[in-house]
């Protein structure tokens, strides 16, 4: 991966399934790089990164991660820098 964003915000409260345990919310969009199988890794990533760096065990937080592949399929739809991908 040539370009990654990350936007962290902390102290935002979240409800999520009716509780205020510690939760992550996270949108993930790629230009086309998301399968299924890639998901389930970077799911599995996240959820491993949440724990280690926030202590949010997976089994005790929630973790919900959206993943887009569909909003920017193609680079043409993409803007950067003045232009498009």
């Amino acid at each position: 991966m040539q370009y990654v964003m990350v936007v962290l915000k902390g102290s935002i409260p979240m409800s999520f399934g009716g509780t205020e345990q510690p939760a992550a919310y996270g949108e993930l969009v790629s230009i086309g790089a998301l399968n299924p199988d890639v998901n389930k890794m970077l799911s599995a990533a996240i959820a491993s990164i949440l724990e280690t760096k926030l202590s949010m065990r997976p089994s005790k937080s929630r973790i919900c991660t959206v993943f887009r592949p569909h909003l920017f399929s193609q680079g043409s739809n993409f803007g950067w820098n003045g232009s498009t991908f």
